[in-house]
């Protein structure tokens, strides 16, 4: 379970986002030596998780990548959590990129060989496929059950964690992520 982040001082990288969503350079800046390692913790129960670490993207390809995808899009979080649901979210969306990538690649091939990192990855990469399927069932139904199945997959928080972060109930969680598990169960 992913329980929290780094011991850097939360009030001041809390006020670090606000004024880097503010789009002070310098507060963006003075962000990400703060938040790398955290970033990094994160990208890596991602990709150890729906990879088996066997992605072509290793995690720092992933955290710099997600990173510029930030930078680009402007930082607009709410809270510290908010940024890691954000970064998080960004840094799904560039494992799925890659798996459809290494798909496409993979169908379009004119040597087959037999390997069994190959059958590994392609799986793999397939998984990657259908949770963005998921993902988008998920997001049809209701935006905010697309984040209690994000804050608890990719991060591991707790229902009480997500309540705090999408500032509802634990019940309302609990019961959001019974439809979630449904649909999951509907898909596969």
């Amino acid at each position: 379970m992913f329980s929290g982040f780094t011991h850097n001082s939360t009030q001041e990288v809390t006020l670090l986002i606000s004024q880097a969503s503010s789009g002070n350079q310098e507060a963006l800046n003075s962000l990400i030596p703060l938040v790398y390692e955290d970033l990094k913790l994160i990208a890596s129960g991602m990709r150890h998780k729906q990879f088996n670490s066997s992605s072509t993207l290793n995690t720092t390809s992933v955290v710099n990548e997600a990173w510029l995808r930030l930078h680009k899009w402007g930082i607009q979080a709410e809270s510290r959590k908010h940024f890691f649901c954000i970064a998080a979210k960004a840094m799904r969306q560039i494992l799925i990129n890659s798996a459809t990538q290494k798909l496409s690649q993979k169908r379009n091939a004119q040597l087959v060989t037999f390997d069994d990192s190959l059958l590994n990855t392609e799986s793999e990469a397939e998984w990657m496929l259908l949770l963005d399927k998921i993902l988008k069932a998920i997001e049809k139904k209701n935006s905010r059950m697309t984040d209690v199945f994000q804050l608890k997959y990719f991060l591991g928080f707790s229902e009480l964690e997500i309540s705090e972060v999408l500032n509802v109930s634990v019940a309302t969680v609990n019961r959001d992520w019974l439809v979630v598990k449904k649909i999951i169960k509907e898909i596969i």
